[in-house]
């Protein structure tokens, strides 16, 4: 492996945290800003943005730990 798979893993990595942080700051139920976003009717936002927020943490997830892989094999 080269060092450019290494710097693939890293902006991997990267992008899976902003993922995950973008997709848990949004959610109506346990982000901040997504309460905001939906005070008046907060239960619909809740039960309408679930699967897009499982969806995304998930898949945010699997880049991020695929950038962890990445980062982790050694350089020929």
């Amino acid at each position: 492996m080269t060092s450019d798979n290494k710097r693939s893993g890293i902006r991997l990595s990267l992008v899976g945290t902003i993922g995950l942080l973008f997709f848990w700051l949004t959610d109506a139920r346990w982000g901040p800003i997504g309460r905001r976003m939906h005070s008046d009717d907060l239960i619909d936002a809740i039960n309408q943005g679930m699967p897009g927020t499982i969806i995304g943490l998930v898949g945010s997830g699997i880049v991020l730990l695929i950038g962890l892989w990445l980062m982790t094999r050694r350089t020929a």
